[in-house]
């Protein structure tokens, strides 16, 4: 019994042993877990997301170069994961035993790199230089400022580059009688002198061969007002004088202003000395002075205006004197072509445009022509508003260099008894075009019979087609009346007055060739079987050959004759004419476009169904030029071809009786007789 108590025992020691800790894993302490709301957890996680930024503040450098123990001190902040910054680059030194709480690592040759170890740091290092004079150093931007507490070194900043790098150099001070030796420049000295002011600007080269700064003067002796000085090299003002520390090595002073004497002095005591005097076009300078002339590519200075003078000085006063000149009057703007479009309606005035190719030098403004009346201008192809001037000239605004100015314009032309004639103007600007185009256009209603321009004329003449037609006409009329025996005069006249109205009139044309057909078919029929077939088949290729080629050529009468610009225009010509047309076939803005709602409205100009052009080149621009046309009206044209037809039917109808007794005698009587014969 006492054993089975024991194993009991045992037995639920055990289960608690092993039971317990389970129920423990499964039970957690009350406040373990926290529950908020999803913005709140946004809130946290973005006041979390901070930038990362290591900044070191100083860099200093201390100890001296007499005893060896140079040392480097970094310190600074971080922020965020404490991200590495580069303390230096292309740095020929070695750094070794340091402390404090960062970490300064080699990552390159002549780089090293600093790891924070806490919010705030500093750490001190050893400094090696591979010589024993001279430190120099390239910092990061990372790096604020540079320091220097080392006794017999100075230190010296070099300029700042694009990234905000910059380099320093420490430089060790050597003691000693004779070792410093003064600083040299070279002075390049450029006036210029202009209507309102003269101006300077002084090119200082300095070079010190010392290892420490060296002190340099410039007094300033040729009342100057002193405006900017450009220098990496620190400077004080003392007394008038300027007295600039120059580092070791080469250096540049620049100094401008205004030159307010006539007079100049070298304003540092220099090994060579250079001075430039250029002037604006307007301006003459008298130069007295006994330095010496040179060439102005000696120099090295730029200068900006043409005819600077080049001297090599020293301490001498150089003095001038300034004559003012007066321009000549000279044209500031020139015309590389001007292309005119006239179009001579069937009534009204006389619509035209006028494209100008202008290359403007100064002129603020053009002034067209008042007359012929203008209706819209054009520059660059956007409108332009029509303003006048004091004198009551229209103005158009130019701007600097290629301008395109179009014109368009009306001006009246007489007209009466079926003719228009007249001059009318052509625009012409105050300075004389290179090339003049001329293009004069009418429509099918008028029919030019002379124009001229500029020494040049035109007449109308009938194209070799319309001559041959006639000639055939005329040949053909005069050889079927021969043989109705009209009288030579007579026939002659008819034939002439027929055919000169065919050529005219399409209605007469085909009037006369029916009528005459049929007389030629009788012709044909008084003659021989043999006779007959070989006529009938000359005759009847005629026929087609003339029916073909009055289809083609002759359906217009004097509708399709024009003149042939091919011969006395030359090639681009066509190409200069046709220019106006490219600009009335290109788009315009859209109508939800903001625009000036005074403009002028454009026209199109028709194009035409009869064309001539005249070109010329530099037209005398001191007298109007014009343009004289004489048109006849197609319609007079046409009565004047039916009274010529009507003329010749009537002494036709006087010989009625004869003409009808010889075509009964060459027709009726021969076919009478030949058919027994035949029989």
């Amino acid at each position: 019994m006492p054993y089975f108590a024991m194993r009991i025992k045992i037995a639920v020691g055990l289960l608690l042993l092993f039971v317990l800790p389970l129920f423990g894993q499964d039970t957690k302490p009350a406040g373990s877990q926290v529950t908020i709301p999803l913005e709140t957890y946004d809130t946290l996680r973005r006041n979390s997301d901070v930038p990362s930024r290591t900044v070191i503040d100083t860099i200093l450098l201390g100890g001296g170069f007499r005893d060896r123990n140079l040392s480097i001190a970094f310190s600074g902040r971080t922020l965020g994961t404490r991200p590495v910054a580069t303390a230096l680059q292309q740095t020929d030194v070695t750094i070794s035993g340091c402390s404090g709480n960062a970490i300064i690592s080699r990552v390159g040759r002549g780089a090293f790199d600093l790891i924070p170890l806490a919010d705030t740091f500093v750490v001190t290092c050893e400094l090696y230089i591979s010589g024993s004079d001279r430190l120099q150093m390239h910092v990061t931007p990372s790096v604020l400022s540079v320091r220097s507490s080392v006794e017999d070194g100075e230190l010296v900043a070099g300029e700042e580059d694009d990234s905000g790098a910059r380099d320093y150099t420490l430089v060790r001070h050597v003691s000693g009688p004779g070792e410093t030796l003064a600083a040299t420049a070279t002075g390049r000295y450029l006036i210029t002198l202009l209507p309102d002011a003269t101006r300077f600007r002084y090119a200082i080269d300095v070079h010190n061969p010392n290892r420490t700064t060296s002190s340099l003067e410039l007094k300033l002796q040729s009342n100057e007002h002193l405006q900017q000085i450009d220098s990496a090299a620190p400077y004080e003002v003392n007394e008038g004088r300027y007295v600039f520390s120059i580092p070791p090595g080469d250096s540049t002073i620049m100094l401008t202003g205004e030159l307010r004497g006539t007079s100049f002095v070298a304003p540092v005591q220099a090994s060579l000395q250079y001075l430039v005097i250029e002037s604006h076009p307007l301006l003459r300078p008298a130069v007295q002075t006994p330095a010496k002339r040179i060439s102005l590519g000696e120099t090295g200075v730029t200068p900006q205006y043409r005819g600077a003078l080049a001297f090599e000085t020293g301490t001498e006063r150089i003095t001038w004197t300034v004559t003012r000149l007066q321009a000549l009057h000279a044209i500031s703007y020139a015309v590389n072509q001007a292309t005119h479009r006239l179009f001579v309606p069937i009534d009204g005035p006389v619509l035209g445009e006028s494209f100008f190719n202008v290359r403007n030098e100064g002129a603020p403004e053009l002034v067209l022509p008042p007359k012929p009346e203008p209706t819209y201008v054009s520059l660059g192809e956007e409108p332009v508003l029509m303003t006048k001037n004091a004198a009551g000239q229209l103005t158009v605004p130019l701007s600097q260099g290629e301008q395109q100015v179009l014109v368009q314009h009306r001006q009246p032309l007489r007209r009466g008894f079926g003719f228009a004639f007249g001059r009318v103007a052509v625009p012409q600007l105050a300075v004389p075009a290179t090339d003049t185009y001329l293009n004069l256009s009418y429509p099918a209603q008028w029919v030019p019979v002379y124009e001229s321009f500029a020494s040049r004329a035109r007449v109308w003449t009938p194209e070799a087609g319309q001559i041959l037609l006639f000639v055939l006409l005329v040949i053909w009329i005069e050889r079927l009346l021969a043989w109705l025996d009209v009288p030579l005069q007579r026939r002659f006249a008819i034939a002439a007055a027929l055919a000169l109205a065919s050529t005219i009139v399409t209605f007469v044309l085909g009037m006369v060739l029916i009528a005459f057909a049929i007389l030629t078919v009788a012709w044909i029929a008084a003659q021989s079987m043999r006779m007959r077939i070989v006529y009938g088949a000359v005759f009847g290729i005629a026929a087609l050959v003339l029916l073909m080629y009055t289809a083609t050529f002759g359906s217009g009468g004097m509708a399709n004759r024009k003149y042939d610009v091919t011969s006395s225009a030359p090639a681009r010509d066509a190409e200069s004419v046709d220019k106006m047309n490219v600009q009335e076939a290109q788009g315009r803005p859209a109508a939800n476009e903001p625009a000036y709602q005074g403009l002028p409205a454009r026209f199109t100009l028709p194009t035409g169904e009869r064309t001539s052009t005249f070109s010329q080149e530099l037209l005398r621009a001191d007298r109007p030029q014009t343009a004289l046309v004489v048109a006849v009206s197609f319609a007079l044209t046409n009565w004047i071809g039916l009274f010529l037809a009507l003329i010749a039917i009537i002494v036709l109808w006087r010989d009625r009786r004869r003409i009808v007794d010889t075509l009964r005698t060459r027709v009726v009587r021969p076919q009478a007789v030949e058919v027994p014969v035949a029989e």
